[in-house]
C-alpha cells in the first residue's frame, strides 16, 4: 500500500533549508530546492502534513508558494480562550498593519470567556476599515460563554460588520441585571446582522430567569430568513414573543438540528412554555434533521452523567 505520509516526510526533508541561502522566499522558487517539485506535488505534501505545526511553520521559511500554503493551514481557524484578552488586542493590533499578510488564510474565529467585567481593558479606537479589509476570507464567527454586555463597543462593531457567512453563539448571556437591558442587547444582534449570514447557531443562550424580556414591539425585527443551524428550546424562550406562530404566520425559519432541553428548574411555571415548543416544532418541523434530548437542568451542574438520545 502506497504510504503517503512517509513520502511527504521524506520530500520535506529534502525541502526545508539546510543553508541561509535557502532561507530567503524573495527570490525565484525555481532556484531553490523547491523547483524541482510540481506546484501541485508541493501542496498534497502540505495538505498531509496540516497537523504538524512545526513542519508548517519550517516550510514557512522555504518559498513563497510553501508560506502561503502552510498559512492556510496554520491560521485558518483561530481561538482566543479564557484570559486571552491581550492576544485578542495583539491580534486586532497585528490587523491594523498595513503590512499584514497572514489575515488573508483566516475563516473561523472563536471567541471563549473573553471580555470579563472588571477584567482587561481592551485598547479602542481601531481602525476598522483595515481590520475588515485585511479579514476577507473570514466566514465563521464562534462566540462561547460571554456576556454579550461587556463586549466593548469598537468590538461589537468588529462582529458586526465582518461579511461572515456562519455565527454561532453557545452560552451566551443576555442579561437583564446588567448595566444594559437584555431587550437592547438580542435586538441589536439581529438588528446588525449582515445580509452575507446564511446560518445561525443559537445555543444555552443565558438571561434572567425571572424577567424573560417581551420583544412583541420588536417583532418586525425578527422576520427575516433565518437558518439556524442549531437552536435549543433554552434558548429559544428569549424568543417566544416573535417566534411563536401563534402570533407570527409569516415566519421563515428553518432548522437543522433542534436540542430539546428542560426548562430551568429555577423558572416558575415552567410547563406553560410546552405549548409554545410544540407549535415552534411544527412549524419548522420539515426542515429539522435531527433532534437531541438531554435530560439535565440547563443551568444547573450535578457533576453526574448527562444523556443524549439522537432521532432523524
Amino acid at each position: 500500500m502506497f504510504n503517503f505520509l512517509s513520502l511527504s516526510r521524506r520530500l520535506t526533508g529534502r525541502i526545508l533549508p539546510t543553508s541561509p541561502e535557502l532561507l530567503s522566499i524573495s527570490g525565484d522558487d525555481n532556484n531553490t530546492a523547491i523547483g524541482v517539485f510540481a506546484p501541485e506535488l508541493l501542496d498534497r505534501i502540505i495538505d498531509h502534513l496540516h497537523n504538524d505545526r512545526p513542519t508548517l511553520l519550517r516550510l514557512g521559511l522555504t518559498s513563497r508558494q510553501t508560506l502561503i500554503r502552510s498559512r492556510l493551514h496554520l491560521f485558518s481557524e483561530l481561538e482566543f480562550n479564557k484570559d486571552g484578552d491581550r492576544q485578542f488586542d495583539m491580534f486586532l493590533a497585528l490587523l491594523e498593519a498595513p503590512w499584514t499578510s497572514f489575515a488573508n488564510a483566516v475563516e473561523s474565529l472563536h471567541v471563549k470567556e473573553l471580555f470579563r467585567p472588571r477584567g482587561y481593558k481592551h485598547l479602542p479606537n481601531k481602525n476598522l476599515p483595515r481590520i475588515l479589509a485585511n479579514l476577507p476570507n473570514l466566514k465563521t464567527l464562534l462566540l462561547t460563554s460571554i456576556s454579550w454586555p461587556y463586549i466593548p463597543p469598537h468590538i461589537r462593531d468588529l462582529f458586526f460588520q465582518t461579511n461572515i457567512a456562519d455565527l454561532q453563539l453557545d452560552s451566551v448571556e443576555f442579561a437583564t441585571y446588567t448595566y444594559r437591558p437584555a431587550q437592547i442587547d438580542i435586538v441589536e444582534l439581529f438588528v446588525r446582522l449582515q445580509p452575507s449570514l446564511k446560518s445561525i447557531t443559537l445555543y444555552n443562550l443565558q438571561f434572567d430567569d425571572e424577567a424573560i424580556p417581551n420583544l412583541s414591539q420588536h417583532s418586525s425585527t425578527f422576520r427575516r430568513r433565518i437558518h439556524l443551524t442549531s437552536l435549543d428550546t433554552c434558548s429559544l424562550l428569549l424568543l417566544k414573543d416573535v417566534w411563536d406562530p401563534l402570533r407570527a404566520n409569516d415566519l421563515d425559519i428553518t432548522v437543522e438540528s433542534f436540542h430539546v432541553r428542560l426548562v430551568p428548574m429555577t423558572r416558575s411555571n415552567r410547563e406553560a412554555y410546552t405549548p409554545f415548543f410544540s407549535r415552534f416544532l411544527r412549524q419548522v418541523g420539515p426542515s429539522v434533521h435531527h433532534i437531541f434530548i438531554k435530560l439535565s437542568d440547563p443551568y444547573l451542574d450535578t457533576g453526574k452523567q448527562t444523556f443524549w438520545y439522537f432521532a432523524i
